[in-house]
């Protein structure tokens, strides 16, 4: 049965709707541990949200990893750091390469090395030599990948995504060619200027290693599409289109979500939009296949009240030898991911134009973190949400990743609860709740009065709730923490538009959502 968590009349994002702290937790949850980033430090929490262990690593430039050996990794201020279970760095790599910077997030790799997603400078006279139109733009760095051996501090293999472009605007630049006859090329005139018009050109924000594979595999948000590499090339073959076990060099050997970016469709046949956080899926059914989040920035027919995003499972055409089927004048397949999760597909309600993240969990249960809101839960494989826990102190919140309590990185440190949460010290209470009954009132148990801008709410009962009021983004723009039976807002301060109270009761901590308007 499907968990429907809003009681408005209209569609809401539920992450406005509920409190911080763990909201959902049901049998069907996996049993894991999170690690989640929330200021002033890093935490990794159960699924009570009881706070197993922390470091402090506020200020890291993205995403933070729990190792195979127990260690966080993560990037902060250009520099790689990895950190044991007791908060103490043990290893480090400033990048001293001023051309270069560190960027969103780093993966460490079965040999020990460290991929990295780079941003490398580059000047308008070698985008113009590379095929791109200035007028539509003034970017001032391109998109990479670099390998570091951190016993020796070296770079020792890099890939640049300016290297595997294609143009037909230009007959006199040397990546000139049709677009359609060259799938294994990025066209330099895809590149969308809508999300906005940075110094970064293509934007890769999310990367993953397959290391049985030797690939790597590619958020370029600004294509709005993932593509897959061949990490088997040296860095001078990276640069080519020759050489590596795909014998294509550093050239697309896969990509998906956009095909009309290479000339094998049309804006129908387009499904991502601004993605992030693509990754294989190492076990259980869809072994094999990828998942990613895709954002639903832009989509065509979307306005500021009906946005969504969608999690696919995309099932590429592998073939034995670790190539990818394409057939002449086609695009890529799939035309359709396997499974989807959504407000379409599943009846799942979440949305976030940025960040965000979704993995496939040992049990089949997905685990999404929706960036904007600092939302974090879990569906099972029909949708239904299982477990669900909003951040504190964490609006934009690059992402989210579970871990399973046999996870090597968990084994031999103590996994005891501390008895607090991330939102408060002491008074742990975790149940298990099977339905949204367990959580939500009926709007009718208040009454709501609006006279010249100024909303006065009261509980018809005498009841004593806290309140806190969102804009449609998600922000908290007034909060009140004191319990009474009577609440006044003055929406005349605020910008006009339509806002959603929250209000949660002091003697069961139950909630109610509602609307109101400030014009």
């Amino acid at each position: 049965m499907k968990h429907f968590y809003f009681i408005l009349a209209f569609v809401l994002p539920i992450s406005l709707l509920s409190q911080f702290g763990v909201r959902l937790n049901t049998a069907e949850a996996f049993n894991g541990y999170m690690l989640v980033e929330s200021f002033p430090s890093n935490y990794l929490i159960d699924n009570c949200g009881e706070i197993v262990n922390q470091w402090n690593v506020a200020g890291t430039d993205n995403h933070v990893k729990l190792l195979p050996n127990g260690n966080i990794l993560y990037i902060r201020n250009n520099e790689i750091v990895e950190k044991n279970w007791n908060d103490i760095t043990v290893k480090s790599w400033v990048n001293t390469r001023v051309d270069l910077l560190l960027e969103y997030e780093v993966i460490s790799m079965p040999s020990g090395n460290w991929l990295a997603l780079v941003r490398k400078s580059f000047s308008s006279a070698e985008f113009t030599e590379a095929g791109y139109d200035l007028s539509s733009g003034f970017p001032t760095q391109v998109d990479g990948v670099i390998e570091v051996d951190p016993a020796t501090g070296e770079i020792v293999w890099e890939w640049y995504i300016i290297d595997h472009v294609i143009q037909e605007r230009s007959a006199a630049l040397n990546n000139y060619g049709v677009v359609a006859d060259n799938p294994q090329l990025l066209n330099m005139d895809a590149i969308s200027d809508f999300d906005w018009n940075f110094q970064e050109s293509f934007m890769i924000n999310g990367f993953d290693y397959n290391p049985s594979l030797d690939q790597i595999v590619l958020s370029v948000r600004k294509m709005s599409e993932i593509v897959i590499i061949d990490h088997s090339t040296t860095t001078e073959e990276a640069a080519g289109h020759t050489g590596g076990i795909s014998g294509k060099g550093g050239d697309i050997i896969y990509r998906w979500g956009n095909p009309q970016n290479y000339g094998r469709g049309d804006a129908s046949d387009r499904y991502l939009f601004f993605q992030h956080n693509p990754n294989w899926i190492t076990e259980g059914e869809h072994e094999g296949k990828i998942i990613c989040y895709n954002n639903g920035l832009d989509r065509p027919g979307s306005d500021y009240y009906n946005n969504y995003s969608q999690v696919p499972i995309i099932n590429t055409p592998l073939t034995d030898i670790g190539d990818y089927t394409l057939i002449d004048g086609s695009a890529f397949a799939p035309l359709e991911p396997t499974v989807e999760y959504s407000r379409i597909a599943s009846n799942t309600e979440f949305y976030s134009s940025y960040t965000s993240g979704a993995e496939m969990l040992p049990n089949g249960n997905v685990y999404i973190t929706e960036g904007a809101s600092g939302r974090l839960f879990e569906v099972n494989p029909e949708g239904d949400i299982v477990w669900e826990y909003n951040l504190v102190n964490a609006n934009y919140i690059f992402r989210s990743e579970k871990y399973a309590p046999n996870y090597p990185g968990l084994q031999g440190v103590d996994l005891t609860p501390s008895g607090n949460t991330i939102e408060s010290f002491g008074g742990i209470d975790c149940n298990i709740l099977s339905a949204a009954d367990d959580l939500f009132l009926s709007q009718d148990e208040f009454e709501i009065r609006t006279i010249d801008q100024i909303t006065n709410i009261e509980h018809k009962e005498g009841k004593r709730f806290s309140i806190s009021m969102f804009n449609f983004m998600g922000q908290i723009k007034y909060m009140s923490n004191n319990y009474s039976d009577l609440h006044t807002i003055d929406l005349s301060k605020d910008v006009q538009g339509v806002y959603v109270l929250r209000l949660i009761m002091e003697d069961s901590n139950k909630q109610a959502s509602f609307k109101i308007s400030s014009f």
